[in-house]
């Protein structure tokens, strides 16, 4: 704890960066119950209202929805998806480089291969094609989906810290005292690599909320009536002359957000590697 302070201490953008992650989980969680309007209230009277007019803070877009209340509500869903990904992509990567790793050979050689087929393909490339093939942007499709697409990178770098550890003597005792091998894996090595996975992983929460973001910027993300910030920006853009804050705040999200959690990612690798 000492050593966390510490380095935080002498990371003042990592502050900034924990203090908007912090801003957009609040706002995700409290932000819908104090809002004075929800994210499809339209209020014809005031249609592409500009910041501060008739309590619109951020003002409102072409259908007089307030732009506000579209952003924190979409603040759940992309937080939501994101957060998800990053478990289930880290969970499914580790078994898998894991197991490559440790049994290595054939097993090895296969999981190499296949590895890098999938990572040839750009996640956001191969989560638009299956998703425009199911046509199914649901939040449980789009987290399985654009996790199964994140699995590639997670495994490799859990497969290179199981590498590193294999043949430690700690590794060497749990054989001869007959250990199984699942036990090994996840009881003696896995405790000793979560510095790397963490990281790996804080750093796939970035990624997954740019990758939503733009299949929703694509038109391939999460569909009306879910607010999505990525799908914002795109259809206000047809009116960024107008009413450029329509397009602006949300795509001020996106960043700030991404940017935080990148900020938090190295200020982890940090603490946990660089310790």
């Amino acid at each position: 704890m000492k050593y966390f302070l510490y380095i935080l201490k002498k990371n003042p953008l990592a502050i900034v960066g924990i203090a908007i992650m912090v801003f957009w989980l609040a706002a995700a969680l409290i932000g819908p119950s104090v809002l004075p309007f929800t994210h499809t209230q339209m209020d014809s009277e005031y249609q592409m209202a500009g910041p501060g007019v008739h309590g619109h803070v951020l003002g409102t877009d072409s259908l007089g929805r307030d732009i506000l209340s579209r952003i924190i509500y979409g603040s759940r869903s992309i937080l939501t998806v994101a957060l998800l990904t990053s478990l289930v992509s880290t969970f499914i990567g580790v078994i898998l480089g894991f197991s490559a790793g440790y049994f290595g050979g054939k097993v090895d050689a296969t999981f190499l291969r296949l590895m890098d087929i999938l990572m040839a393909i750009p996640p956001l490339v191969l989560s638009m094609v299956v998703l425009g093939i199911l046509g199914d942007s649901s939040i449980v499709s789009l987290t399985l989906i654009v996790s199964i697409a994140f699995v590639p990178a997670t495994a490799r770098v859990s497969r290179g810290v199981l590498l590193t550890e294999k043949n430690q003597e700690y590794v060497s005792a749990a054989r001869i005292r007959g250990e199984k091998h699942l036990y090994i894996m996840f009881v003696e090595i896995l405790p000793n690599t979560t510095g790397p996975i963490i990281v790996e992983a804080t750093a796939r929460f970035a990624y997954s909320i740019m990758t939503v973001a733009s299949l929703g910027f694509l038109g391939v993300g999460l569909q009306p009536p879910t607010p999505d910030w990525g799908m914002m920006v795109i259809e206000n853009k047809p009116i960024i002359e107008q009413a450029p804050w329509t397009v602006l705040f949300p795509a001020l999200a996106i960043a700030s957000l991404v940017i935080a959690i990148s900020i938090f990612s190295d200020f982890v690798s940090k603490v946990l590697i660089h310790e």
